[in-house]
């Protein structure tokens, strides 16, 4: 250790006499004590293979390291391009925190490490498959649709630097076919979705997706401590519990030693369905009011509003519809209805102003607003927490706002082994609450990519109240307005293949208790 400090005070003797004032003022050689927020950092990126250390596969987080040493180790890391979300979350971090050791030298090891490349391309294709089981009146599983879903899905990632600053640019591309594998008009079993256009008929369903999924800029605010991103991005906060749509906005981050900030804002960018706003009334699941047998007059309440197809419905102001029938109906048998053509439909709305049109009951597309604040604090090398505070303005509450206090707890239990607790509680007065228990084997929802052989698993009981998200990423298992318990795991065949697996059992939180079942598997390649 000394002859390290020796080696390390040597060099930064003999760089102070050539630098620059403005590099002087900086010194790169300083020791990071191991109390250090870094070495968190550090310790899980070695952990998921993403930072391979001193080079012989190691990282001793139990001794001091200069600055200069960490930032090799978070150039190294930069130059990654097969790195999960949340790793690249962390890198993030270390870059902000290390900046001015990446200019001064991490610039220079960045440009042997990588042939002094500006741009930077990485990307995924997936082979996913997805089958639902669901109960109605009877409350036995059976399959939804009649058919799973098959979707391959391709994935094209650029970031470019900014020549002269610490700025980046940032792009992705997603290109999405599905099919439910029914056949349609060419018979049973998996077609090529590619030569299918969109289409709900009699269960057969197309999906097909092209589209500039993000793209925005990134960099330090000056001196600030502030770290910016501009454009439409993913503000990934609290493992996506609350959101993990897209916003067009803007977001600041500041890193502490034991802390970082997160603040949000700007509009969803996600369909209408994906977060259950602007959706026709299920009016099948609606209360019947009665009849009026003298004027034939029926009369509807329905108080949900969302996806009709599942369990993702929000709750919000009373709706009736009231039907009125021609003096000519024929009741019961099988000639039941009009004979004469003589009735009319109508809509009326005790509770909301969000019905566009009368007389279909729809919705006009309507602006979706967020904004979102969260505090990271790291306690011990075992625990960490977060506080967050959202906001969700949108159709599905009449325009009012939807906010919600969320809590997130992570303590490692052993090595490789932490059990994460989460919480969340909206204020609109429907299924207000959502919370998740979840042991988790080496991360989740990501394992690293590049390691062969490496296996993850979790275990967890969801409980996603529709009333206290905006969108949740658990969708490949438990849905929004479901509840029950979630299995699953990952497996790396071989560097940078991955094979996914899960199985939701449970039931819905929004329609009457029925069951529910999923399983859901993919693979994966990651370049």
């Amino acid at each position: 250790m000394q002859k390290k400090h020796l080696i390390a005070a040597t060099v930064a003797a003999v760089t102070a006499c050539t630098a620059t004032t403005a590099f002087a003022a900086t010194n790169p050689f300083t020791d990071v004590p191991a109390g250090h927020w870094a070495y968190d950092a550090v310790a899980q990126l070695a952990q998921d293979g993403v930072i391979d250390g001193y080079g012989n596969g190691t990282f001793n987080g139990d001794q001091k390291l200069t600055r200069y040493e960490m930032a090799k180790m978070v150039a190294k890391a930069m130059a990654k391009s097969n790195v999960s979300s949340t790793d690249k979350g962390l890198v993030d971090k270390l870059s902000a925190e290390f900046g001015d050791e990446l200019n001064n030298l991490g610039v220079r090891v960045a440009k042997l490490e990588r042939n002094a490349d500006t741009v930077k391309w990485s990307g995924n294709f997936q082979q996913k498959y997805e089958k639902k089981y669901q109960a109605y009146d009877d409350n036995k599983l059976r399959k939804h649709g009649g058919s799973p879903w098959y979707e391959k899905e391709f994935d094209l990632n650029m970031t470019a630097a900014v020549p002269g600053t610490d700025w980046k640019v940032n792009g992705a591309i997603v290109t999405k076919w599905g099919s439910d594998g029914t056949g349609g008009a060419k018979g049973n079993g998996f077609n090529d979705e590619r030569n299918l256009p969109d289409e709900w008929n009699g269960g057969n369903s197309r999906s097909n997706e092209n589209r500039i999924d993000k793209i925005w800029v990134e960099g330090n605010l000056g001196k600030t401590g502030q770290y910016a991103k501009f454009g439409l991005f993913q503000p990934w906060t609290m493992n996506g519990f609350i959101n993990d749509s897209n916003i067009k906005g803007a977001s600041l981050e500041h890193w502490g030693k034991n802390f970082a900030t997160h603040i949000f804002g700007g509009r969803l960018d996600v369909k209408d369905w994906d977060v259950a706003v602007n959706d026709e009334p299920d009016w099948n699941n609606a209360h019947w009011v009665g009849w009026d047998s003298t004027g034939y007059v029926a009369t509807q309440t329905y108080d949900g509003i969302g996806n009709h197809y599942g369990d993702f419905i929000r709750k919000h102001g009373t709706m009736t519809r009231t039907t009125t029938m021609g003096k000519d109906y024929q009741w019961g048998g099988n000639g039941e209805g009009w004979n004469d053509g003589n009735h009319t439909d109508s809509w009326t709305n005790t509770g909301s102003d969000n019905i566009a049109n009368p007389n279909t009951g729809k919705f006009a597309p309507q602006r979706k607003d967020i904004y979102g604040a969260v505090i990271d604090y790291t306690f011990t090398k075992k625990l960490n927490a977060s506080l967050g505070y959202y906001g969700f303005r949108s159709a599905a509450y009449n325009h009012d706002w939807l906010r919600i206090g969320a809590g997130l707890v992570n303590y490692k239990l052993v090595r490789n082994l932490n059990l994460e607790l989460m919480y969340a509680r909206g204020n609109q007065g429907g299924h207000n609450d959502a919370w998740n228990i979840e042991l988790q084997f080496r991360g989740n929802p990501w394992i690293p990519t590049d390691r062969k052989h490496l296996f993850g698993a979790y275990l967890g009981y969801r409980y996603l109240g529709p009333d206290a998200l905006i969108k949740s990423n658990f969708g490949d298992g438990c849905d929004e307005g479901q509840k029950g318990v979630e299995v699953g795991m990952f497996y790396n065949i071989m560097k940078n293949c991955q094979y996914t697996l899960k199985y939701f059992n449970g039931n819905s939180i929004t329609m009457h208790n029925e069951k529910r079942s999923k399983v859901f598997t993919s693979i994966g390649w990651f370049f």
